[in-house]
């Protein structure tokens, strides 16, 4: 019942920024603030969402080595679905080799110099990789092996939005 009010450039936002009526145009990154002005005026507690990086819309899976997708779907499209809730996970009793691979197709080729992981989010933390590889291609068959790799440090300890940066390339597939 209250009057919603927000900033999409990371400010503070005050009683007189923009209300929020309808759904609003996001920046690629950034911070957008939000607060509700209570009846008597003032500005309540300030809620803050970090955007990180393209949005997934028009992402597909091109392949994967392994999902589970008995019981509680937890297939590869998970990763993409900017659902926290949700995750991509390995088939339990088979492809027990590592690495697993997931390929993505971002639908048309974007300059990207990073990627985010959120780790699963219930608390369990079967399935968390300790360590990545993050290869490109222009056309999903020449791949660029050399982009980022490593480890996510103390991630099991802070399952926290992990941010991996590199130096910036052209790409379609990841």
């Amino acid at each position: 019942g209250c009057k919603m009010v927000y900033t999409v450039d990371g400010t503070e936002p005050a009683t007189n920024s923009t209300a929020y009526e309808a759904p609003i145009t996001l920046p690629l990154t950034g911070i957008v603030k939000a607060a509700c002005v209570m009846p008597n005026g003032q500005l309540g507690i300030v809620a803050p969402k970090t955007f990180a990086g393209l949005p997934p819309t028009g992402w597909k899976v091109l392949a994967t080595d392994s999902q589970e997708t008995e019981g509680e779907n937890n297939s590869a499209t998970n990763a993409i679905d900017g659902n926290s809730s949700t995750f991509w996970h390995t088939r339990w009793n088979q492809d027990l080799q590592l690495p697993h691979f997931l390929a993505i197709d971002m639908g048309a080729s974007h300059r990207i110099r990073g990627f985010t992981y959120l780790p699963r989010q219930d608390g369990n933390l079967n399935g968390t990789p300790d360590n990545y590889r993050f290869e490109t291609s222009e056309d999903g068959a020449n791949w660029t092996t050399n982009i980022a790799s490593g480890r996510f440090a103390n991630i099991r300890n802070n399952p926290s939005l992990q941010v991996v940066k590199f130096a910036p390339v052209n790409a379609r597939y990841f």
